[in-house]
């Protein structure tokens, strides 16, 4: 068989909300094959095209609002991880009537028009806070919108996939896989929902799926997650002690003395070591004071879009009797999300590359779904 024959042999898939391409890099290594991607954010496209060289002729830069059913070729798979805006803390938990997460009925309505040309699987992503949002009530109406035999069609499956089992990453997002034909291996909602909680559905959406039951569900079994290989010191630049990223002696001072009382304990039993010892660190609201904060268990928090300069993590880097303070790079983000190879346009500003991965998937977990859900690996 030819390298054509093959290349062409591997399902379709329409990118949605594409950010810059870490659900199309995940896809790509369980061997499916992006056709066609949208994004409205320029930066974010300036990423994708920085990395994916041949993906100028079908990453369309429109608004969604004004993408038709005949702009988006027939494929089996379509992906969106439509806006967490309004789904977060940050965005004020607004819901799926609001203007940026909302853009989901959007989708969702040009799905419906595709008519017999919808694809026969869909994955969506988003944050956790899409289960807690209005006591569930978001995700309800939206995994309604899914199901609708009128409308959509698709029956459902709902779970969490930590990053962690990946990367050295805290980072848990929700994931809706829909299927247009369910045949095969399902549990049965109530089964699933009396069953012991655990990482992919933990007791909240257990409990939600419960309290859900006569949704169109098509729950099915997952696998274990692997366990973590790589460890946070293994994916973290090091730059010489007299490098200029890191921070100088006022600055690393006034980060110092905003330290909660455990990390600068963490921070002084380092210094005495003769080795490096590295923390990711961030600040955070305590008591109406703003608090740095390290993380010691070895991975680094969630990964966000640096809005504000509290948004951005630093690196800790302690020993050898001093202590160094510097804000992480777009290189070691790219790494936390698993793509380490990800190559960043010259044209595009280090604070728009960490706004890219601060609001992308982890390319692994992608990876995993693919390649271990029954409604997505059987497209193969």
């Amino acid at each position: 068989m030819s390298g054509k024959s093959r290349k062409d042999s591997r399902p379709k898939v329409a990118e949605f909300f594409a950010g810059i391409g870490l659900m199309r890099l995940g896809l790509e290594a369980a061997g499916f094959r992006v056709t066609w991607a949208n994004d409205f954010d320029a930066s974010k496209r300036a990423l994708y095209l920085g990395h994916f060289n041949d993906a100028a002729p079908h990453l369309d830069a429109r608004d969604i609002r004004k993408i038709g059913p005949h702009d988006v070729p027939q494929v089996e798979l379509a992906t969106a991880s439509f806006p967490c805006t309004d789904l977060s803390i940050a965005g004020g938990r607004k819901g799926l009537a609001s203007e940026h997460s909302g853009l989901f009925w959007d989708f969702a309505d040009l799905l419906y028009r595709m008519g017999k040309s919808r694809p026969q699987s869909v994955i969506l992503e988003n944050v956790l806070g899409f289960l807690k949002l209005r006591n569930g009530r978001d995700l309800k109406l939206c995994l309604d919108e899914l199901c609708e035999l009128n409308r959509l069609g698709y029956a459902v499956d709902v779970f969490v996939v930590d990053a962690r089992h990946f990367v050295p990453q805290s980072r848990p997002r929700l994931f809706i896989v829909g299927e247009q034909d369910s045949q095969g291996n399902v549990l049965e909602p109530r089964a699933v929902a009396t069953a012991p909680s655990d990482d992919l559905r933990p007791t909240r959406l257990r409990e939600f799926i419960g309290k859900h039951g006569k949704l169109r569900w098509a729950i099915r079994h997952l696998p274990r997650p692997p366990g973590l290989t790589k460890d946070l010191a293994s994916i973290i630049d090091d730059p010489p002690v007299d490098s200029p990223q890191w921070w100088n002696e006022q600055r690393r001072r006034y980060f110092f003395d905003q330290m909660s009382a455990r990390s600068k304990a963490w921070t002084e039993e380092a210094m005495s070591a003769t080795g490096w010892s590295y923390g990711p660190a961030f600040r955070r609201m305590r008591n109406k004071k703003s608090t740095a904060e390290i993380r010691t268990d070895g991975l680094a928090g969630c990964l966000r879009t640096p809005k504000g300069g509290s948004a951005r993590q630093m690196v800790v880097r302690a020993g050898k009797n001093r202590y160094d303070v510097r804000t992480m790079s777009a290189r070691e983000c790219a790494c936390l999300m698993g793509a380490p190879k990800f190559r960043i346009a010259e044209s595009v500003s280090e604070h728009r590359a960490l706004f890219g991965f601060g609001d992308a998937v982890c390319a692994p977990a992608v990876t995993w779904i693919a390649r271990h859900h029954d409604a997505i690996s059987k497209l193969q």
